[in-house]
């Protein structure tokens, strides 16, 4: 597929190629149900210097949702078709999963794209002062607080921290905001 360029895919595929980033995204989404594109989204806007707000985070959660109703049953499937689902042939099984991974990919970019133009980043207020790591440990803070599953920053600081480190590297200034914010 030819997708239209877009700062915050490339962004998302480096951010995610650093050590522990996937494992760390994954976990947020598994334990929950934390949609990854926002958490990369808040990180981007961090480093494009941007604070969102909550109306914000509202906007991006939105524009993501339908999204999610296309990506969650495609990774469902990859997910049985892996574990749960006996098949004679297991060439047949992997070309299969194989091919909702890339149906799964291909969604996953809609979204992005979907999402990156929710905002413009571009015409936002930046803030020049704080650190990139400690916008985007704000703006993540904000969105995973939205969620139902999280009825504090307490539930989610520790493996919201390991992502934020494993981007950021600077484990100090993230704590120290997500203490703060706590």
């Amino acid at each position: 597929m030819n997708f239209p360029d877009s700062d915050f895919w490339n962004y998302s595929v480096q951010i995610y190629q650093i050590p522990e980033v996937e494992q760390a995204c994954l976990s947020l989404q598994n334990g929950i149900q934390a949609d990854v594109n926002l958490l990369l989204y808040c990180c981007w806007a961090g480093d494009n210097k941007v604070k969102l707000s909550s109306e914000n985070i509202l906007q991006l959660v939105a524009a993501a949702h339908p999204w999610q109703s296309i990506i969650q049953p495609l990774r469902d499937s990859r997910y049985l078709l892996k574990n749960e689902v006996t098949i004679l042939d297991n060439g047949i099984a992997e070309e299969t999963r194989n091919n909702l991974m890339e149906m799964e990919l291909n969604a996953e970019h809609m979204a992005q794209l979907a999402i990156e133009k929710a905002l413009d980043l571009s015409s936002m207020q930046q803030d020049n002062v704080q650190p990139n790591c400690h916008l985007a440990s704000c703006n993540s803070a904000l969105y995973l607080l939205q969620l139902d599953s999280v009825s504090s920053l307490d539930d989610v600081s520790e493996s919201l921290q390991h992502l934020l480190d494993a981007i950021y590297q600077d484990p100090e200034a993230i704590q120290s905001t997500l203490m703060a914010m706590a």
